[in-house]
């Protein structure tokens, strides 16, 4: 009798063999979340869609029922872990997990199709999830801490390479009359924005001015906030979502700069029994956004009104920087069709990522 030869499987091929083997099959027993609260390995999932079998209640126990039926219900937040095999997964994301009544938590199971993810690299240049399906990433900045232009930019980049529509802020409009400076800042980005599709906007937690106009750039979509630390971003979130409660710090009167108060990442909702009806994402995660895994077209393609000009300069090699022979971005600065210093953030952002990289590689001997 001859033997038939087993085919010698790759790794690869048997890491994921073992994989799809180990895939929890809904079989009508799990119930479909959106991931609202981050804490590392354990995540608060609120209940979108129940699961067609319902999980049987624990036994009672000298007369007290230990499982309250009300946890498996359309709205309820389970605190869940996740399947060893599942990718990193961030807030906002749609899930399916299974119920343990018993001891009220849950198992992610599967991660649903996402439409946008932001992520970024950590301490350890390694690429991690910050926030999944958000729509609008609302850049703030205020005529007080000085906006650091620079920072937009960086925001403005993470927007167009994630397909996420850009909402310029200025929050603190009261206080323009004393800074006349940010006005033409305003402008310049206003400019950039009718021509590139973004919105630029004032608004005043103080005067309560603008946020009406807010609210309807956001309204039933799932937004994140960004900016530097004192800009107003949780009093704007206080204002849009009373029931947040997040915590302000006023700014220092010495440094004029604030600090920043969110530690962990959460989805606020618009309406907490619909999460469909939109929310805001606050994440600390936002905050310091590396960018040593893009590449110099990644970058370059953030920059729209430089990114139309590519190709164009004297030598391939070009660096763009404001010495550089033969550069069509520096030329076009000159002529008043670009901003000089945004032709500065790109160079400065294209630097850090290559430093970045050769940071990452290990030395060789």
């Amino acid at each position: 009798m001859s033997l038939i030869r087993k085919r010698k499987l790759t790794k690869r091929q048997t890491r994921q063999i073992e994989q799809n083997q180990s895939i929890q099959v809904d079989d009508g027993t799990l119930a479909t979340g959106v991931i609202i609260s981050h804490f590392g390995k354990q995540l608060d999932v609120q209940i979108t869609a129940l699961p067609q079998i319902l999980p049987a209640q624990a036994e009672p126990s000298d007369g007290i029922d230990s499982t309250d039926k009300s946890a498996v219900a359309l709205g309820a937040i389970w605190r869940c872990h996740t399947r060893t095999n599942l990718p990193m997964l961030a807030t906002g994301d749609a899930v399916k997990f299974s119920l343990d009544t018993t001891a009220n938590l849950g198992r992610i199971e599967q991660l649903l199709a996402r439409t946008t993810l932001i992520t970024r690299p950590d301490r350890y240049h390694k690429v991690k999830p910050v926030a999944a399906n958000v729509d609008v990433l609302a850049i703030v900045f205020a005529p007080l801490p000085k906006p650091a232009v620079n920072l937009i930019d960086r925001y403005l980049l993470i927007a167009r390479l994630n397909d996420i529509t850009p909402l310029l802020v200025l929050n603190k409009s009261d206080l323009l009359p004393d800074h006349p400076d940010v006005g033409q800042i305003i402008a310049e980005y206003q400019a950039l924005g009718d021509k590139y599709g973004f919105s630029v906007i004032t608004t005043s937690s103080v005067a309560k001015d603008g946020l009406d106009i807010l609210h309807q750039h956001i309204d039933g979509k799932l937004s994140i906030f960004a900016g530097q630390s004192g800009v107003g971003k949780s009093s704007l979130i206080n204002e849009l979502l009373p029931d947040a409660r997040q915590t302000t710090n006023i700014i220092s009167v010495n440094s004029q700069l604030g600090q920043h108060t969110t530690t962990t990442s959460r989805l606020l909702a618009y309406d907490d029994q619909n999460l469909s009806a939109g929310g805001i994402i606050d994440t600390p995660g936002i905050r310091e956004y590396g960018i040593w895994h893009l590449s110099a077209d990644d970058i370059l393609a953030g920059f729209d009104e430089l990114n139309e000009l590519a190709g164009t300069c004297q030598f391939r090699d070009c660096n763009h920087h404001s010495n550089a022979k033969g550069c069509a971005f520096w030329a076009a600065a000159a002529q008043g069709e670009v901003l000089a210093r945004r032709i500065e953030s790109l160079t400065s952002l294209i630097d850090e990522a290559k430093n970045g990289q050769a940071a990452a590689k290990p030395q060789g001997k």
